[in-house]
C-alpha cells in the first residue's frame, strides 16, 4: 500500500439539484432535530505536551476502544494522527487512556537539562 499523503481537494458543491439551480438551496438546521448549543472540549495541556514531544517517534496509544501503535505525525486540541498500516489513525484525545514512547529528556537552558 502506497505510504504517501493523500492531497485534499475542496468540497465541490453541484451547480444543479435536480435539473433545478441549486443557487436557491437553502442549507440549514431542521427545527424538529434537537441542535447542540454548547460544544464542551475538556482540555489537558501538560497532556497534550507529553504526546506533543513524542511527535515524528513510534508510540502505543490505549484507549477505551483498545491498543493502537504507529507513528505519531500529529497532535491537535482535541484529537491526535497517528499513521500505522499505512492508514491515517485519528484518535480523540479524551478516549486516550495512555501512551508509551521512548523516553524523552527535557532541556532547560538554565541548568543542562533535566532528565524525568
Amino acid at each position: 500500500m502506497d505510504e504517501t499523503a493523500a492531497p485534499l481537494s475542496p468540497v465541490v458543491q453541484p451547480l444543479q439539484v435536480g435539473y433545478q439551480p441549486a443557487a436557491g438551496t437553502v442549507i440549514g438546521a431542521i427545527p424538529v432535530v434537537p441542535q447542540p448549543h454548547h460544544y464542551g472540549l475538556s482540555y489537558e495541556p501538560v497532556f497534550v505536551d507529553h504526546l506533543s514531544r513524542h511527535t515524528g517517534q513510534q508510540i502505543g496509544v490505549v484507549t477505551t476502544a483498545g491498543r493502537v501503535e504507529g507513528i505519531l505525525s500529529g497532535v491537535a486540541v482535541d484529537h491526535i494522527q497517528l499513521n500505522a498500516g499505512g492508514k491515517a489513525l485519528h484518535m480523540r484525545i479524551a478516549q486516550i487512556v495512555y501512551f508509551e514512547g521512548l523516553p524523552i529528556t527535557y532541556e532547560h537552558p538554565a541548568n543542562g537539562g533535566l532528565h524525568p
